[in-house]
């Protein structure tokens, strides 16, 4: 019996309720096999026979093709057969990385030279692995594709074909070699194995043939040449199968609906009937003409297309969106979804979206439901590649030696959630390793770090970063030596003595926050599910290859870039939407789906698939034989577009009740044909004729209180008043007025320094607050980012200079020495910025050298601390040398490591020096030498890249009127308001976020 029907006219369920009218007339349950394309239709196949009928079974009533192919093969012909083991995707992908890592090593043996470079790339191997898919589905092995090489002008056949046989060899070898007793085989060969299997063993497949009187498959169209031609070796007289051509997903691995046809009619010929199913049963009408319209499409419309909607409901819609960014489309699904849960009570686990691919718009709708509190479902993702589980990968590794402790995964441990660092910390902690070291250790602060971590041998406190990776490692490693440890025996090691910065297990800590709910809460829950996946895969590997070390299983896992099949049952999740692509969707249905992303380039993608080595083009010429290369190009191109229709088709007849067309016109980002031809179809216009849609506020509890804010100021003050203090008294936090920012007082009026109380002013200070009282009040406060490595060059430089005049004798050779030793503590950093630096830092040294035996004026000393008092104003600071002139006067000396000069006008007008020569009038220096007549200052630049040493001088000033403005600035100082002003120095700011005048300081006063 053939039955044939579109998505929704109940093929699954005529599946179910044949088997049960089977069972119910008293034939055996284990005799009935039922085969489907996924591993979660078969469970839910199962589930659906099981809750209807009390009949016992002993054997998995619903099965995969490669489950039942499997089975085939544990059928052993002699007692001392292996047990077979199907190696995952992943590991057969990182197995085929490994060996083109060989191939390369012996001077790139039989591959042409013009793919040398591409042999490296994941993508390369993805590429040869569905070739050899595609060519076993198709009964092709190495001899016959070498054969195909030549007489198609493949030229990368040839090569694809010798690399399969040394595979093939590779994969003996891994047999013989492995000393568990396995027969390691490969998705690629499964189901051919299994036909051999029942070919050379026809006792075996007369057992077969007599345990399973009745079998049916679902959803037909997804099988391949290879499961046919099992199919065809296995089946009975009552055999039963479903399908559609025009749902078919699968063809990228494998599936092949345009050859069903072919299929059905070598059943029919057997005597089979063929039946179609033409009510829709799933969908509102309005659905249902959406899918009409994208099948009335298709090249062939077939016998499923012709179908009626049984359903009269007019509840729901198909409404039809242009948006004009990939942001405001999520927020309009965002929107959507919200109010359909909020006003018409639609649960959020009957809620799904669904696109062509993973991409921008999958992180767009995560990010716009978080923000209106949608709770999403994981998504599925490699092992290896999740944030959460790579730092514990990593830390394994380690232990079993698979990566080296260096300064990039050291930092990445510390740094990891159970290292607990963080930049800052992790930057004095290299400082304090370097400042604790002897005299005579040469190690870089790297070096210390990696040893440190390596060793627990730690010489400084508030090491606890540190501390926690030395014991998880020292743990890890334990594990990794002891004789009969397994992968799961490693990761618990560092699972269960994993701590947070706080001390807390991260087991525990990470439950408290998946408990809490919220963004946070789903994020800790999706990371606890990834562990559960990663401890469930070691078990499984360790079953599988019992002899097998931890080693073994790091190695595995942490090569896999591609996310694995999860065998074990999805836990039962909470209330959520689903964000999931065509092919994860099909065989399911929900109330209501949004259908994303139909931009032109990405839904339909037309970009050939395996366009390098050509797996598609050996599908085409096993079906059309040898036809022109451009001929054939035609034909793949056009059963590529039929490829994408077929999702499209499958994508919108998964609702029952509404659904959501959406799409992105703007600039670069153009409809595509699909959804012009869905528009022109269901709204009888173009595309470009519909409205733009304008996002309504959204519904949450943030926008509503910002929403009625505003109404304050209209003539609805009065109700939007009102509908606050309920919110406010109902608890709501936000719609407390005086949780508003810019309403709560003032924490006080008074000034900083009241009365006469002095006011310390800097030199710097006094330059400082004359640019931007508000900045100075700010870093004043402690909103500075620390000492960067400019400035403790800066200081490094300063004492460098100090030391010409304290050391008599000293040569510019002896301070480059000494600022060599010296360089890791002011920059532990390694590499080529660094040694850049260093290298200008030499030239100050130089320049400084150059001024110091050509000034004329006698040196006072250097580094001379002063302490004076103008008025209200007490000015402190130090002076980098005092000089005295042929007069007997004294002149200040600035030296400057920044690069850029100030002007010349700027100079006789700078405050810091003006602060100097107050300070020579006050007698700040008399107790090194008895003049207080200033004859001038001057900013000595060593950063300034010429050879010419470039000074800035200041010759004598008005005393009186420079205490005057040094004594206004104290009292701005000592006020309680200061003033925030624009100059050339607020793109750098520190602290422009908290500015009232930048945007990004805009809430201060908003």
């Amino acid at each position: 019996m053939i039955a044939l029907g579109a998505p929704g006219t109940g093929k699954t369920t005529v599946l179910i309720h044949s088997a049960l009218s089977r069972i119910a007339e008293g034939q055996n349950p284990d005799s009935i096999l039922l085969i489907t394309f996924g591993r979660e239709s078969a469970s839910d196949l199962r589930d659906a026979i099981a809750l209807q009928t009390s009949a016992t079974m002993y054997e998995p009533l619903a099965r995969t093709f490669h489950s039942l192919a499997f089975s085939i093969l544990k059928m052993k012909s002699h007692v001392d057969d292996p047990d077979p083991i199907l190696l995952s995707g992943p590991e057969q992908e990182s197995f085929i990385r490994d060996l083109l890592e060989g191939d390369i090593a012996d001077g790139y043996r039989q591959w042409p030279e013009d793919l040398h470079l591409a042999l490296t790339t994941h993508g390369f191997a993805r590429e040869l692995r569905d070739l050899i898919l595609r060519a076993s589905e198709r009964g092709v092995d190495p001899e016959k594709l070498e054969e195909y090489a030549q007489s198609y002008g493949e030229k990368y056949w040839q090569g694809a074909a010798q690399f399969w046989t040394r595979y093939n060899g590779a994969m003996f070898l891994r047999e013989v070699s492995a000393g568990d007793s396995k027969l390691r085989i490969d998705p690629s060969e499964l189901l051919s194995r299994a036909i051999r299997h029942l070919e050379i063993n026809p006792d075996l497949l007369s057992e077969l043939r007599n345990r399973f009187k009745t079998i049916m498959v679902d959803e037909f169209q997804e099988t391949d040449p290879a499961q046919r031609r099992l199919l065809r070796l296995l089946a009975p007289q009552d055999l039963v199968l479903v399908g559609d051509a025009h749902s078919a997903i699968g063809r990228f691995r494998g599936a092949d609906p345009d050859g069903m046809a072919n299929e059905i009619d070598y059943y029919l010929a057997q005597n089979g009937n063929q039946v179609v199913l033409g009510e829709n049963f799933r969908s509102t009408p309005a659905i249902h003409a959406l899918g009409m319209s994208v099948s009335s499409n298709f090249r062939l419309t077939g016998p499923t297309h012709e179908r009626t909607c049984v359903s009269t409901d007019a509840k729901g819609a198909v409404s039809i969106e242009r948006l004009r960014s990939v942001s405001e489309e999520a927020q309009y699904i965002a929107y959507q979804f919200r109010r359909a849960h909020l006003v018409d009570g639609v649960p959020y686990s009957e809620m799904a979206v669904i696109v062509r691919s993973p991409g921008s718009l999958t992180s767009a709708v995560r990010r716009a439901f978080a923000q209106v509190s949608i709770p999403v479902a994981g998504e599925l993702e490699a092992l290896a590649t999740n944030a959460s589980i790579a730092p514990f990968l990593l830390l394994a590794e380690i232990a079993i030696k698979a990566k080296p402790l260096n300064t990039e995964n050291v930092e990445r441990l510390l740094l990891s959630e159970f290292g607990g660092a963080d930049a800052i910390s992790l930057r004095r902690i290299r400082r304090a390793l370097l400042a604790a070291r002897s005299d005579d250790d040469k190690r870089t602060g790297n070096q210390l770090l990696i040893e440190a971590v390596d060793t627990g041998d730690i010489s400084i406190e508030d090491a606890q970063p540190i501390q926690r990776i030395n014991l998880l490692l020292t743990k890890a490693r334990s594990v990794a030596k002891k004789s009969g440890a397994r992968g799961e025996d490693l990761l618990w090691a560092i699972w269960d003595n994993a701590q947070t910065s706080d001390g807390a297990k991260l087991s525990t800590a990470w439950q408290e926050i998946a408990l809490r709910g919220g963004n946070r809460g789903a994020a800790a829950d999706r990371d606890l599910d990834a562990m559960m996946q990663l401890f469930q895969s070691a078990q499984r590997f360790s079953e599988r290859f019992p002899l097998s070390g931890p080693d073994a299983f790091i190695r595995e896992v942490s090569a896999e870039i591609i996310a694995g099949d999860v065998i074990t049952a999805q836990g039962v999740r909470p209330d959520c939407v689903e964000i999931l692509t065509v092919h994860a969707a099909k065989g399911r249905e929900w109330d209501l789906v949004a259908v994303g992303g139909l931009q032109e380039g990405l839904w339909p993608n037309l970009r050939q698939r395996s366009s390098l080595l050509g797996a598609e083009r050996l599908v085409e010429r096993e079906r059309h034989g040898n036809l022109a290369r451009t001929e054939l190009d035609v034909i793949a191109a056009g059963a590529l577009l039929e490829d994408e229709r077929r999702l499209l088709h499958v994508a919108t007849t998964r609702a029952r009740t509404s659904m959501f067309i959406t799409c992105v016109a703007h600039e670069d980002d153009q409809p595509s044909q699909f959804f012009e031809e869905i528009t022109d179809s269901n709204l009888n216009t173009s595309s470009e004729l519909l409205p733009q849609y304008v996002l309504p506020r959204p519904i949450t509890i943030a926008a509503l209180v910002a929403d009625l804010r505003s109404s304050l100021q209209s003539k609805k003050a009065a109700d939007a008043a009102a509908i606050i203090k309920s919110l406010s008294e109902s608890g709501i936090h936000s719609a407390d007025p005086q949780s508003w920012t810019g309403v709560a007082q003032l924490s006080t009026t008074e000034p900083i320094s009241p009365g006469n109380s002095p006011v310390a002013v800097s030199p710097s200070s006094a330059e400082s607050f004359t640019e931007c009282g508000m900045k100075w009040f700010l870093e004043k406060s402690g909103g500075t980012d620390g000492d960067s490595i400019a400035q403790v060059l800066g200081s490094a430089i300063h004492a460098f200079a100090a030391l010409m005049v304290q050391e008599e004798g000293i040569t510019e050779a002896v301070l480059v020495e000494k600022l060599k030793k010296s360089w890791n503590l002011i920059d532990p950093q390694e590499g080529w910025v660094s040694k850049t630096s260093q290298e200008k830092a030499i030239a100050m040294i130089t320049r400084f050298m150059k001024y110091h035996m050509k000034h004329e004026r006698e040196v006072v000393g250097v580094e001379l601390g002063f302490d004076v008092t103008v008025g209200k104003a007490r000015i402190r600071g130090t002076v980098d040398r005092l000089e005295v002139d042929s007069a007997g006067n004294l002149f200040v000396i600035d030296f400057k490591t920044s690069k850029t000069p100030i002007s010349y006008e700027k100079a006789e007008q700078n405050l810091q020096l003006k602060s100097y020569q107050i300070a020579v009038a006050e007698g700040g220096f008399t107790a090194h030498h008895a003049s207080t007549t200033p004859s001038g200052a001057a900013l000595i630049y060593l950063g300034h890249d010429i050879q010419k040493i470039s000074s800035r001088e200041q010759g004598g000033i008005n005393l009186e009127e420079a205490r005057a403005e040094i004594e206004n600035i104290a009292q701005s100082m000592g006020a309680a308001q200061f003033v925030a002003a624009t100059n050339s120095r607020c793109k750098e700011c520190p602290v422009k976020s908290s500015c009232p005048i930048k945007a990004e300081g805009r809430t201060v006063i908003e």
